[in-house]
């Protein structure tokens, strides 16, 4: 189990959650299968075990090998799954019972997971649809299918759309719980990031900085959120290698965060020069992505989309880039044709919860509701562009890249000449990258960035890496 925040009645909370969700969703079952461990390259030895967060969401519950189902009653929740045998107590010790389970999570009832079949086989000969959300493990694809006599292929397509609508209403809002634990893993995360400030210096190699950053969150007992991204090559975007040696006068971007108690995440990147001082392009570079950031979060309110707030951020840095050679013209003409993609091709952020992309796994249904995904190179990237809501919690998290081979095709092209200076920029083509990110809470009066404050101003920066 989970080891809680204990300022919260987790088992009513949990209860109000599928409450909620069972009462929009409509008659007939819900199944919320938890995940099944992984094996790593044998059944035995299995990669570290991560809930299924849609239930986790629901029962706060990180024990393998668990089903739930939620029946259209309200308050009427089964929890599935065995106790642990002689012999899983030998090789991993006590665990706890099922009916303990079932107790933190606010439910009464528990059977053997060899029932559910029988349950769901009754609800569907009475008529009832059995809700489910759409799986993303090969095996939670294969458990669906011996449940509900579905053929594998088909099993995606079947899924719930109601389901994974509601699912997406319901844990879009944080409520101040939530917003606590994402809070608590950022302190860790802050601490994160001023060690690694610290310790950089030329000759040290990548890997040694992430094994830095990662063994801070491991002595608090947290998981990575993600794999971080330490890098020399910040022009790459999910760059996941660390074998490259930092060099005097070039930049690191770290991109990481940790878990909380209840499996939250954190999200952070920040970018820092490694003989600790920036040159005087990157820190005017730095400094056109730490306005741009600062630009989005004023921007933050209830009501105006994600979309306007990208939009806007990237006039600013288009108007940035401009006031440095590297772009001309009007900068809203230019973001209007999308020539400021090339060096933010990404969208400003998206949101934040139990997973580091916050239910992505049910698609477009979250980031962009109802509306068409964007189809212009860096718009169609957006994660996020519907109507803001107070109790979002998003990253902000614009950046300025130079990507060798965007800028050799682009140039080739003569794509938007009027706008760009390729002359300018082809000689930075191995200049890297910046990004700056926050984690956000939209507030019923604007937004608050979340967690204790992160060197990030080029003074600030420069400061956290003197040594």
């Amino acid at each position: 189990m989970k080891t809680a925040s204990p300022n919260a009645d987790w088992a009513a909370i949990f209860r109000g959650r599928r409450d909620r969700i069972r009462a929009r969703t409509g008659g007939g079952p819900i199944l919320w299968l938890g995940h099944a461990p992984q094996p790593r390259n044998y059944a035995a030895n299995t990669y570290p075990f991560r809930q299924n967060s849609h239930f986790l969401y629901c029962t706060g519950l990180a024990e393998p090998d668990l089903a739930l189902l939620s029946l259209p009653e309200a308050g009427r929740d089964i929890l599935f799954g065995d106790g642990a045998s002689l012999d899983d107590i030998v090789w991993t010790g006590p665990r706890p019972s099922l009916e303990e389970l079932a107790a933190a999570a606010g439910i009464d009832d528990v059977r053997p997971a060899e029932s559910l079949r029988g349950v769901l086989d009754e609800a569907r000969r009475q008529g009832q649809p059995v809700h489910y959300l759409p799986p993303y493990r090969h095996s939670s694809v294969y458990a669906l299918s011996r449940l509900l006599d579905i053929p594998m292929e088909e099993v995606g397509g079947r899924a719930s759309s109601l389901l994974m609508e509601q699912v997406a209403i319901e844990r879009s809002v944080k409520g101040p719980e939530e917003v606590a634990e994402i809070e608590e893993a950022l302190g860790i995360t802050g601490r994160m990031h001023r060690a690694a400030m610290a310790a950089a210096r030329p000759g040290m190699k990548e890997s040694e900085l992430a094994g830095l950053i990662q063994a801070i969150a491991l002595a608090e007992d947290r998981a990575q959120a993600y794999d971080p991204i330490v890098t020399v090559h910040g022009e790459v975007l999910h760059n996941h290698s660390y074998d490259n040696v930092l060099a005097a006068g070039g930049l690191v971007l770290n991109d990481s965060g940790a878990e909380s108690p209840m499996g939250y995440a954190s999200d952070i990147t920040r970018t820092f020069p490694v003989s600790g001082r920036f040159s005087p392009l990157q820190a005017d570079l730095y400094r056109a992505v730490l306005g741009t950031q600062r630009e989005a979060i004023a921007m933050i309110r209830p009501g105006v989309s994600y979309r306007e707030v990208h939009l806007g951020a990237c006039r600013r840095l288009a108007e940035a880039l401009r006031g440095l050679g590297l772009m001309k013209g009007d900068p809203a003409a230019a973001v209007e044709a999308g020539a400021h993609a090339l060096f933010l091709p990404h969208g400003i952020g998206h949101m934040l919860g139990l997973d580091v992309h916050d239910m992505e796994d049910l698609g477009d249904v979250v980031g962009h509701g109802k509306e068409k995904r964007p189809g212009q190179f860096g718009l169609n990237y957006l994660r996020l562009s519907r109507p803001l809501e107070a109790g979002f919690v998003l990253t902000v998290e614009p950046g300025v890249y130079f990507i060798p081979a965007l800028i050799e095709r682009w140039r080739a092209e003569g794509l938007h000449r009027e706008f760009l200076d390729y002359d300018r920029i082809a000689p930075l083509a191995g200049f890297g990258g910046i990004r700056t990110e926050d984690d956000v809470l939209v507030t019923p009066e604007g937004a608050r960035v979340l967690g204790p404050p992160v060197p990030k101003t080029v003074e600030e920066v420069e400061e956290a890496c003197a040594r």
